[in-house]
């Protein structure tokens, strides 16, 4: 009997307890009900303006894709002026053709945006604008393609031979073609970077980088202008 009165008594202060902390629950709730609300609503904000940037990323890749598929061919074609500006004349669905530069304007941060980007500094390096090509290549450097972030870099490269910088354009072209696994693309760079060395008068790098393409790409025409390279600096080619 003791026994039971003591575990009746024991239930009742576990239920004094457990009453005690529900009020002191709902007190706490009560006293700092605005506060839990507003993290609630910036906690459920937060989580659909997530949603919606993800969503939203996606529609622009789709919308710059298609805005570049449409000015591809100006691209293609040299006709530099309508590949950076447009084409008003041509329409796609009653839309105008747009410009490289409203690609990257409007989705600079888009896969599209980026190559736009590239493409850009490809047109403005080539038409001796050298100072805006920068800029659009330092844009394209930011992209997730490998392709993009070399072909950037060896646009980089390029922009600073005109200033003379030929040991930091070798740099750079060296690190454009580590990023290509591609043989003939790497062979590319790194004939550029030994030509560049070879500019700057450091014999033995471009050397170095010469006969390293003969090895690795002996069927590439980098090969043969390798060759040549090891010629003009007066070494003999074995």
């Amino acid at each position: 009997m003791a026994k039971n009165i003591e575990n009746e008594m024991q239930n009742e202060d576990n239920n004094v307890n457990l009453i005690g902390e529900v009020n002191q629950t709902e007190n706490f709730i009560q006293k700092n009900s605005k506060i839990i609300i507003t993290v609630s609503v910036v906690i459920i904000f937060i989580v659909g303006l997530l949603v919606i940037l993800r969503n939203k990323s996606k529609e622009d890749e789709t919308i710059a894709s298609t805005l570049l598929t449409r000015v591809l061919p100006y691209y293609e074609s040299a006709d530099y002026k309508k590949s950076l500006d447009g084409d008003p004349e041509k329409t796609y669905l009653g839309e105008p053709v747009k410009g490289l530069k409203f690609i990257v304007e409007e989705y600079e941060s888009t896969p599209a945006g980026r190559l736009a980007a590239l493409y850009t500094g490809n047109i403005l390096l080539s038409t001796s604008k050298y100072v805006e090509a920068k800029e659009y290549f330092e844009i394209a450097q930011d992209a997730a393609s490998k392709y993009v972030q070399a072909g950037a870099l060896a646009g980089l490269a390029g922009c600073l031979e005109t200033e003379n910088k030929f040991v930091e354009a070798a740099k750079m072209y060296e690190d454009a073609a580590n990023l290509i696994l591609d043989d003939e693309v790497s062979a590319r760079y790194r004939y550029y970077a030994g030509f560049a060395y070879e500019k700057a008068g450091n014999k033995e790098k471009s050397e170095k980088i010469y006969r390293d393409i003969i090895n690795r790409s002996k069927f590439s025409e980098f090969s043969q202008m390798a060759k040549a390279g090891l010629i003009r600096i007066g070494t003999i080619i074995e």
